[in-house]
């Protein structure tokens, strides 16, 4: 969701540091997530799936600039939890156990290093026709996590919300991370 507010802050051409005019553009925007297949959320704005948008190297560098403005996570967070509210969801995101939604019975923390993140990364990139290089993005892996780092978001594992589970995603690879998750919603949720 705040890759989309970039996006839409980007496309009107405001200024990502001024943190009046993003406000104002973001408290007004027609956003939405929607999932026609429950592993693929889909994000809208204007009711146009923009979610293929929303990885470029721009919005990378810009993300940050726009979800640290306190204003425009206040109104975020609204918004995810009436999406909440409105069905069961899988939400992942740097403050969603700490602010977005405490209440939640299973809650994951999913550590990993700044280099092992960047490859990760990378990984995506290359398979998106991107090209990158590892040095390009580990700076803004780094970037990113220096100007998330803010207090309000869960960047480092000591910041994990409490009661959730630290998974060090290190050495293993997604498959483990899904059968730990679901293995945590089991206990958590027995007879789920």
């Amino acid at each position: 969701m705040y890759r989309a507010c970039t996006l839409s802050v980007l496309d009107a051409g405001v200024n990502p540091e001024d943190e009046a005019a993003v406000t104002e553009l973001v408290n007004h925007l027609d956003l939405d997530v929607r999932w026609p297949e429950p592993n693929d959320p889909r994000i809208l704005l204007s009711a146009v799936d923009v979610t293929p948008n929303l990885r470029t190297a721009v919005i990378e560098q810009t993300v940050s600039l726009i979800s640290r403005i306190e204003d425009v996570r206040h109104e975020l967070v609204r918004r995810q939890r009436a999406i909440a509210g409105r069905e069961p969801v899988v939400m992942a995101g740097r403050d969603i156990g700490t602010r977005v939604l405490v209440e939640a019975r299973t809650k994951v923390f999913l550590d990993a290093s700044t280099e092992i993140r960047a490859r990760r990364r990378l990984g995506e990139e290359q398979v998106e026709g991107r090209d990158s290089t590892f040095e390009t993005v580990l700076a803004a892996t780094r970037r990113r996590d220096e100007l998330d780092n803010t207090g309000h978001r869960a960047v480092k594992r000591e910041q994990a919300a409490e009661g959730a589970l630290v998974i060090d995603t290190d050495a293993i690879g997604i498959d483990e991370v899904v059968a730990q998750c679901a293995e945590l919603y089991r206990r958590v949720n027995p007879g789920a």
